[in-house]
């Protein structure tokens, strides 16, 4: 005898709360609980309402039963043993249900099959059911126009009789039946014997090829008769296509697409609707449809059909979410490039699109020689370069303008082959002191008002100046000042 929840409920519900109290633990993580640990050891069913105690099964994963005392039985979805309401069998009892075809479609009820021609009908109130039969008192054999003894039970409450001969089953009564005789017989451009209907009221009829039905007037219409595509402008003249009684379509002019609502031909590019929305090219316009058109995007967008817009990397302004970079700042550099104005201090990096440290706020230019204050350019994170005066080079490693691009390849540069003791050894230095430089084998002081022999020192600080890496015939190269 069937008296549990089908299956599959079971199934299901017992997945998700048995296996809740059996507990589990997360798959791959080392510091997650302990595993799964057998849900009988606590010998739930000694707990549990009309539970048999010490009767715990846990043989199936995740899955633990109890055995129930006589007239209960184990409810996998409520972890319970609810009373069997089909012990004893409560269908012997009842008038027209076969016995022992007792089922519980639910915990609080039952369910009796029924004798052929009934139906089980649940009484919530009174907590039973009856099987009943609604063609018992014969409803058929008082209907007019209905067959006697027709009767054909659909449900508890409800049947259905055989008519008479021009008449058909509506409802509870039976009615006319408008398709008898068969009315398509007698209508232009219908099918024969095609009448179908549903109700007294309506019906339909089948209709030649090129022809639709019309509900109001009950009649074949061809839409296409006379063609309407000649009066239409930009349509193209015995192009009508019937989708309906009065409906229709007509191909279109090159440039022009069908618009149904309207019945006309339509041009989605006249006004140029590109003109009008940003960051389009205007006169770029291309129809697909009667409202529907493509247009060109300038560089860095991309046109989105399904908004007719021009959706560029600054959309949906990403500076907004980006720490320390000022929001409705966006400015689109390429296709899915942008950049965003950075608060004090910081400088927009295009690849990483962040803002780091600008290494020219505050302006580093300020505070060297012979800087152009207000000239920094940024060159990384950490770099940065600065104009400098004239006949001065910037070097970048020491971060100073200097009278040389590379002073010391300068002095490798020289030899005892090339020193020139007019003009001194370095002329490609192009070194604002060259000109000055003609002591002989000495070294000028910083004022320029004697010249020393020095070229026996070796290298070291001498007030604020210091000697080359080399000397040749016992002249010193002049250094740059620090």
């Amino acid at each position: 005898m069937e008296r549990r929840l089908p299956f599959t409920v079971f199934f299901l519900l017992s997945l998700c709360v048995g296996g809740w109290l059996a507990g589990c633990t997360s798959d791959g993580d080392p510091q997650g609980p302990p595993g799964p640990t057998d849900p009988c050891d606590s010998e739930p069913c000694d707990v549990i309402e009309n539970a048999v105690p010490g009767t715990c099964d846990s043989s199936v994963p995740t899955l633990w039963f109890c055995e129930c005392e006589a007239g209960y039985f184990w409810d996998l979805g409520t972890i319970t043993c609810p009373k069997d309401l089909c012990e004893p069998d409560p269908c012997a009892q009842i008038e027209d249900a076969v016995p022992d075809e007792c089922t519980m479609p639910t915990t609080t009820s039952f369910a009796c099959k029924c004798v052929e021609g009934a139906f089980w009908r649940w009484m919530e109130r009174t907590r039973t059911g009856t099987c009943e039969d609604p063609c018992a008192d014969n409803p058929c054999d008082g209907e007019e126009n209905a067959i006697a003894g027709s009767c054909e039970g659909i449900s508890a409450y409800e049947f259905r009789c055989s008519c008479e001969t021009g008449y058909m089953w509506y409802r509870t009564t039976c009615q006319i039946d408008p398709c008898v005789p068969d009315p398509c017989n007698e209508t232009d451009n219908a099918v024969p014997n095609s009448c179908e209907r549903n109700d007294p009221d309506v019906f339909t009829c089948g209709c030649d090829s090129g022809y639709f039905w019309e509900e109001i007037g009950k009649t074949c219409e061809d839409p296409c008769d006379p063609d309407p595509c000649i009066l239409i402008q930009n349509a193209v003249a015995d192009s009508c296509v019937g989708s309906g009684p009065s409906t229709f379509t007509c191909d279109c002019d090159d440039g022009y697409f069908w618009e149904e609502v309207g019945e006309m031909c339509e041009d989605p590019c006249a006004p140029d609707p590109c003109d009008d929305i940003d960051n389009a090219v205007g006169g770029s316009c291309t129809g697909f449809g009667a409202d529907a058109f493509d247009c060109d995007c300038e560089e860095g967008f991309d046109w989105d059909r399904s908004t007719e817009t021009c959706e560029g990397p600054c959309s949906d302004d990403p500076c907004g979410e980006i720490e320390h970079a000022d929001a409705d700042s966006c400015q689109v550099e390429g296709i899915d490039q942008f950049s965003c104005d950075c608060d004090f201090g910081f400088m927009w990096d295009l690849e990483l699109e962040i803002c780091t440290s600008n290494p020219c706020e505050p302006d580093p230019c300020r505070d060297i020689d012979n800087a152009v204050v207000g000239s920094c350019e940024p060159g990384s994170e950490d770099d940065f370069t600065c104009e400098c005066g004239l006949g001065l080079t910037w070097e970048i490693v020491r971060e100073r303008c200097t009278s040389c691009e590379d002073y010391q390849d300068c002095l490798l540069a020289c030899s005892p082959l090339n020193i020139n003791f007019e003009t001194f050894c370095l002329p490609s230095c192009a070194n604002q002191h060259d000109d000055d430089c003609d002591c002989g084998f000495t070294r000028q002081d910083l004022e320029f008002k004697r010249c020393e022999r020095d070229c026996a020192q070796p290298l070291q600080r001498d007030e604020e100046w210091q000697c080359s890496v080399k000397c040749f015939f016992e002249k010193c190269f002049l250094a740059e000042e620090p």
